[in-house]
Order: structure tokens, then C-alpha cells, then sequence
């Protein structure tokens, strides 16, 4: 599979792009960079209602100066058969929060980290996500895949595997949650596994947590996670458990 010359221009310009809000951040020193990390322990990997794995490691790590963050995440299973390593450039205007992620997984036996031709495991993505308001924070988030040798439909074409969700988070007494809904408009059966169908619903989940400060620290905290994910494209279910500590 050819990346045509067009494709790669746009990621240059979005790159490009979120590489001068980094420098304009960066210029601002009264704002300073600040790094933060964390891991999750969950009992299954499920991500926009697909199960990618069984009990899994999860570790962040995320610079931020000002509007602009760079987020490194990882995932790795305990028998060694899955490994997933996401770089993710994001900048805030506002209410609307832009970005450009390198979406790598592959199992351990076929790494290919370094490859980037129409062999590649890598997925290149961009998004762009909208909180509507305080009053009413209900979070509109839309995806598309620009490059990716995995990125194709049923007959083998380019995809351009595209996301969109809608979630609100909500408090009830001391649990916080969040609901939403995430559909595929069309068909990109190679990322998310819908088969010849275009338009499907594809995520429908109920989370719930509650984390708590550890003593003695100003930034630390660990938690406890459930979330409740509902796949009606794949006609399945999956009920996750998880444990996170945060610095």
C-alpha cells in the first residue's frame, strides 16, 4: 500500500503546526514545564469497545508547558503477546483541544518499531475534542487515521478509520463517572474489527472511580477503577477492574 504525496504533506503540516505551539509554550518561561506519570494494573485492555488484551500494565508519562502536551502511553500484557506504545502531541485553545498520536501495537515477536513504509504497524491519527460548556460538560471527540498500513476497509482500500464520542462525567456522592456513546461512521474493519458493515455503534460505557491523595505527599494518589463497555458492532460485552497510582 502506496502513502500517497498529498497524505504525507497534511502530516507534515499538522506536525508542523503543534511544533510551533510547542515553541510559543516553551518561550513562555512564567509558565514553566511540568511532568507528570502514573500506571494502571486492569483486568482487561478494551479500547473504543474493542478487547485488544487480557490483564494488563499500563504506564504514562506526560511534559506539559502551558496549552501544549506531549503524553507518552504504554500497554503490555503478562503473556507477552500484545505491546502498544502511543505518542500523543496535544494543544488546547480553550475549550477545544487539537492532536496528532502516533499509535503503535504489535505483538512482541513482529516488532517493526522503526519501520514506516506500507509495512508499518504505526497509525497516525488526528483528533479534536469539544467541551461544550461548565454547565453542561458533555465532551464531543472526533478521530481519523491518516496513515497506517493496518488503516483499510473490508476490500483492502484505504480506510481513513475514523472515531466519533460523545461522553459526560458526573458525580454521584463521591464516585466520579462517566457515560457515553462511540459510533464509526463508516467501515474500517482492520482497526475496528466491524466486518463489511459502514455505520456501527461500536462503544457504549458506564465508567465509575475514586482515587484518594496518599499522606505525606502533595501530588501522589492511588485509585480504584470499573468500567462497564457494551460493543453492539461485535455483539459483546467486557466488565474491567483496575487499580491506578498517580504522581
Amino acid at each position: 500500500m502506496k502513502i500517497d504525496k498529498k497524505m504525507k504533506r497534511w502530516v507534515f503540516i499538522l506536525i508542523a503546526a503543534l511544533a510551533i505551539f510547542l515553541t510559543a509554550d516553551l518561550c513562555a518561561r512564567e509558565r514553566g514545564v511540568k511532568f507528570s506519570g502514573g500506571t494502571d494494573l486492569v483486568s482487561t485492555y478494551v479500547w473504543r469497545g474493542v478487547r485488544e488484551s487480557g490483564p494488563a500494565f499500563q504506564p504514562s508519562l506526560t511534559m506539559s508547558a502551558g496549552n501544549f502536551s506531549a503524553t507518552a502511553w504504554g500497554s503490555v500484557d503478562f503473556d507477552s503477546a500484545y505491546k502498544e506504545m502511543d505518542l500523543t502531541l496535544a494543544y488546547a485553545l480553550g475549550p477545544v483541544t487539537l492532536s496528532v498520536a502516533d499509535l503503535y501495537w504489535t505483538g512482541h515477536a513482529d516488532d517493526r518499531y522503526f519501520v514506516f513504509d506500507s509495512r508499518s504497524p504505526h497509525r497516525i491519527e488526528v483528533g479534536a475534542s469539544w467541551v461544550v460548556s461548565e454547565k453542561v460538560p458533555v465532551t464531543l471527540s472526533w478521530y481519523t487515521v491518516l496513515f497506517g498500513a493496518a488503516d483499510v476497509n473490508h476490500k483492502g482500500e484505504r480506510a481513513y478509520a475514523s472515531y466519533f464520542e460523545a461522553a459526560c462525567p458526573f458525580t454521584v456522592k463521591t464516585v466520579d463517572m462517566k457515560a457515553g456513546v462511540g459510533m464509526v461512521p463508516r467501515n474500517a474493519a482492520a482497526t475496528y474489527l466491524t466486518g463489511d458493515r459502514g455505520f456501527c455503534v461500536q462503544n457504549v460505557f458506564l465508567n465509575a472511580g475514586k482515587s484518594w491523595t496518599i499522606k505525606g505527599t502533595d501530588s501522589m494518589s492511588v485509585g480504584v477503577f470499573t468500567n462497564l463497555i457494551w460493543n453492539p458492532a461485535l455483539d459483546d460485552v467486557n466488565f474491567v477492574g483496575g487499580i491506578s497510582f498517580r504522581m
